[in-house]
């Protein structure tokens, strides 16, 4: 699902109550699977490879002699945000793959994402042109599913409004950034990476994206921090220019709040 190709079966509830039922004991596989999908529902599904896979991927679970135990801390998995927060965290181990290619291929495209096809299925060839790798409807189904869970935008029916506020406030939560302490930009970029790289791809520029503009803007208005333009100040960066936030062109320093 990371690593490689996305499959829309690994979906983030899925994997969640995998991890719940072995974060007491290791079970088998097959005990594993009858819990997940008992037999006497007969609905002939072919699921459970596709999301056991996936957790184990993530550094969920591990795998050994059949037996299939939870191979984190207990609190990453206390409830579905702890553990959408560890895996916001590690999403820079699975750079190659095509959830993170996709994902950062997104966040580049910016406000004309808004000109394209609202059903995200058939923006397959736009992505694979984008990503360099093949992108079919079906992974770009599965990646609607993660990327409205992780918190990189919004769902609305088939397309997702670009807006990373939910995942920079997992990043921020995971980093060793201070609340109520004045930092330049780029000492809070720099704070964030590299897990913040799948929507901060370049750093040099010194410009946020439309999505990541609309995130930290969002987090700003639900008061979890503080934007501020200090003049004088040669760390400046720029935010995707709005309407609504016209006053907030350029900024020198964030607060955690």
């Amino acid at each position: 699902m990371f690593g490689d190709k996305m499959v829309t079966p690994a979906i983030p509830e899925r994997i969640f109550a995998l991890c719940k039922i072995v974060e007491k004991n290791p079970i088998s596989s097959a005990d594993l699977k009858e819990k997940m999908e008992p037999d006497y529902l007969e609905n002939g599904s072919v699921y459970f490879n596709d999301y056991r896979k996936a957790a184990e991927e993530l550094g969920l679970i591990a795998i050994s002699d059949d037996l299939v135990s939870l191979a984190v801390n207990p609190k990453v998995i206390k409830t579905i945000t702890s553990m959408r927060i560890y895996i916001n965290a590690t999403l820079e181990k699975y750079n190659t793959g095509q959830f993170y290619q996709v994902t950062n291929a997104y966040f580049e495209k910016g406000s004309d994402i808004f000109k394209e096809d609202k059903n995200i299925a058939n923006l397959s060839p736009l992505f694979s042109e984008m990503t360099g790798m093949p992108v079919d409807a079906m992974a770009m189904r599965a990646w609607r599913f993660w990327a409205s869970f992780l918190g990189f935008g919004y769902l609305q029916d088939m397309f997702i409004i670009p807006n990373a506020n939910v995942f920079l406030s997992d990043v921020i939560v995971s980093s060793e950034l201070e609340k109520k302490r004045l930092y330049s930009v780029t000492e809070f970029v720099n704070a964030i990476t590299p897990m913040a790289n799948i929507v901060i791809s370049d750093i040099s520029s010194k410009k946020f994206s439309y999505g990541v503009s609309n995130g930290l803007r969002a987090l700003q208005d639900a008061g979890r921090i503080k934007m501020e333009h200090i003049h004088d100040q040669e760390d400046m960066w720029t935010l995707y220019p709005l309407r609504a936030y016209s006053n907030d062109a350029t900024i020198t320093h964030i607060t955690i709040l």
